[in-house]
């Protein structure tokens, strides 16, 4: 496991540490599980370049044709935000 340097507000460890330490957990396991969360929970397909960096994938124009539908009377309400425009 790599070892890296990450700075935490003190007052917001301070306030974690006793609720971590409750459920059993020291903070490092607690950033370990909230990064595996973020990973797993991401919605995009994310592609890994050669430097191992996340990037991602390019959307085309029209990509989102069928999935999106837009009224044909889309522009119809505006006039009812005409005062806050």
């Amino acid at each position: 496991m790599d070892t890296i340097s990450v700075n935490l507000n003190r007052e917001l460890a301070a306030k974690a540490k006793p609720i971590l330490s409750y459920y059993g957990i020291d903070i490092e396991t607690a950033l370990n599980v909230y990064l595996s969360q973020v990973i797993a929970s991401t919605d995009l397909k994310l592609q890994v370049n050669t430097q191992t960096e996340y990037v991602r994938p390019e959307f085309k124009f029209g990509c989102l044709k069928g999935i999106i539908d837009i009224d044909n009377n889309f522009d119809d309400v505006l006039a009812d935000f005409e005062e806050y425009m």
